[in-house]
């Protein structure tokens, strides 16, 4: 019963991370980076719980879990990445701007 149970609570945190990703997903295409790192915070938080039980799962829930932790590293790696790339190009258009604004 009790592995039933840590098992119901992990499939119940596997969803919630998946609408969170969900919501990174949408947050990263409109532009809106500051709720991309609120969410990757729950995220985190919600691994967190997972993994103070990791000593009673079974080998199949770590292995979910370990995945989920992967993934939620190369996604947040994959956003910091065009996050930055986002910044040079802004930072790149500002001083062209200011360039041709001193020049007229």
């Amino acid at each position: 019963m009790q592995q039933h149970n840590l098992n119901s609570k992990i499939d119940n945190y596997c969803n919630e991370l998946e609408v969170l990703s969900s919501k990174m997903a949408d947050f990263f295409h409109i532009g809106n980076y500051n709720e991309i790192y609120n969410i990757d915070l729950q995220r985190k938080e919600i691994l967190k719980e997972i993994s103070k039980d990791v000593t009673k799962l079974s080998n199949n829930n770590r292995e979910k879990i370990k995945l989920v932790w992967v993934n939620n590293n190369k996604m947040i790696q994959s956003i910091d990445k065009k996050i930055n790339s986002d910044r040079k190009n802004y930072l790149k258009k500002k001083k062209t701007l200011k360039a041709y604004s001193f020049k007229n």
